[in-house]
């Protein structure tokens, strides 16, 4: 399968390497190599949106399935209020 990364996700990103390093953003990017493998391997978190949960890092990779596409729109920071994430991932933003 093919990983698109939306550019709030590749924005997400951006902030993460210059915030907390290339050693998180590595890490990230091996759960998104592992997404692309097994898509199905995180659990549907909200709506259409799977997150996974990116081991070692406060991370969490938000994305849908849509045919043969991993679409990643967010990758974000679940240490923030549940709330929050709901309220962006609802909004696309």
């Amino acid at each position: 399968m093919e990983i698109v990364l939306l550019q709030s996700a590749q924005a997400d990103l951006l902030e993460i390497f210059s915030r907390h390093g290339e050693a998180s953003y590595h890490t990230i990017d091996r759960s998104l190599e592992r997404i692309r493998l097994m898509p199905e391997i995180a659990p549907i978190y909200h709506g259409q949106f799977h997150r996974r949960i990116v081991r070692g890092t406060p991370f969490g990779v938000f994305y849908a399935i849509v045919g043969e596409r991993i679409i990643v729109s967010f990758v974000l920071d679940l240490r923030q209020d549940p709330g929050v994430i709901e309220r962006r991932l609802s909004s696309g933003r």
